[in-house]
């Protein structure tokens, strides 16, 4: 019978995203006969405590930014450097006392750059390799990308959630031609922790609005949200990305409701007319999986996410507003007439899983 593997899997606590993509790898090393441990913090460990209640969970504490209300995220982030260089620190001594007390034979790290050890084989997975500076700062990206990727050579392997080649999901994040020379990223096709499966498509809800990211941004995102919902008349839901609460409640329109399980959530994109979310990656994912067009309002500041709006806004696959000049009417009209994603190709993930547990067993 073959060695049964230890992976100590580990996620960034900023927002949900890297938690939700994280659930269809573990899932994958599970059916691949992996004893699977969590290391984490905050609601993305929630999340994933939730959907494997049966895997042992460790405390490890990361980076914490402040986020901007206004203003450049990026300068925000270039003032908070040497806190997050001493964040990082941290988290590879906690990372290594816990490598000692478990011996596992493989460690996992959805962008945790100090989830990692000399002594056992690491695998970094990201999206965002090249980073994207705003506008007056656009001639930085090259320094700032030679800063990322001593990070992330430390790893034994750097991993893309998204296709290889030119019809992609991240654009220039992940597929700069800097970024393949230099990374080598292996890219295991697009993740999504939402299942097809036994889902009856018919229309029950008007709008869905799904919120997600860190304060104080997620609670501005929410309030505009059903502001315009509320004009609209349309029966919505909004789904406020707090898994850590378990609010359901009705107010005219409009039910807000805290979490949504993996299943119910798939079910209520499926069967919504329209769809209004961030422009993070995690959920463009599930989108792309179920072959959903959505209004995507990018997080302020946030160049990641204005990025790949506008990236999937230029391929016709998504609507895009600013966080400030969000209409519900307008952007309806436009997304009856967006292309529709292509089938995802689960294949690649399994593949990857089975060839690194092959590696670690020989």
């Amino acid at each position: 019978m073959a060695k049964q593997l230890h992976v100590l899997y580990s996620v960034l606590d900023w927002g949900l995203g890297h938690a939700t993509r994280s659930i269809p790898v573990i899932r994958e090393l599970l059916a691949n006969n992996c004893k699977v441990s969590l290391a984490g913090e905050g609601n993305s460990l929630i999340l994933l405590q939730k959907s494997f209640p049966d895997l042992p969970v460790f405390p490890l504490k990361g980076i914490h930014v402040t986020y901007p209300t206004s203003g450049s995220m990026t300068l925000a982030m270039i003032k908070q450097l040497p806190a997050i260089n001493n964040a990082i620190k941290s988290e590879q001594q906690q990372f290594e006392q816990l490598v000692q007390a478990l011996k596992p034979d493989l460690v996992f790290s959805d962008n945790r750059y100090g989830a990692r050890s000399n002594a056992v084989y690491s695998i970094f997975m990201g999206h965002q390799l090249w980073i994207q500076a705003p506008p007056l700062l656009k001639w930085t990206e090259g320094v700032i990308f030679q800063l990322h990727k001593k990070m992330i050579k430390h790893f034994d392997e750097c991993w893309v959630p998204d296709y290889e080649g030119e019809n992609n999901l991240s654009g220039q994040l992940s597929h700069h031609p800097k970024v393949i020379e230099s990374l080598q990223p292996i890219f295991i096709g697009p993740l999504s922790r939402l299942r097809l499966s036994e889902i009856k498509e018919e229309v029950t809800t008007d709008i869905l609005v799904i919120i997600s990211g860190p304060e104080p941004q997620r609670s501005i995102f929410e309030a505009k949200c059903r502001k315009e919902a509320e004009e609209t008349g349309l029966k919505t839901i909004i789904v406020q990305g707090q898994p850590h609460l378990n609010n359901d409640a009705t107010f005219n329109n409009t039910r807000l409701v805290s979490h949504m399980n993996e299943d119910d959530l798939a079910l209520a994109i499926c069967n919504s007319t329209y769809i209004v979310c961030r422009s993070g990656y995690s959920t463009i994912m599930d989108l792309a999986h179920l072959r959903k067009s959505a209004l995507c309002i990018p997080t302020p500041a946030q160049t990641e996410q204005e990025y790949l709006a506008k990236y999937l806004s230029e391929n016709e696959l998504m609507v895009i507003q600013s966080q400030s000049d969000i209409d519900f009417d307008t952007a309806f009209l436009r997304l009856n007439h967006l292309k529709q994603f292509d089938r995802f190709d689960e294949n690649v993930l399994k593949m990857n899983i089975e060839r690194i547990c092959q590696k670690l067993r020989n």
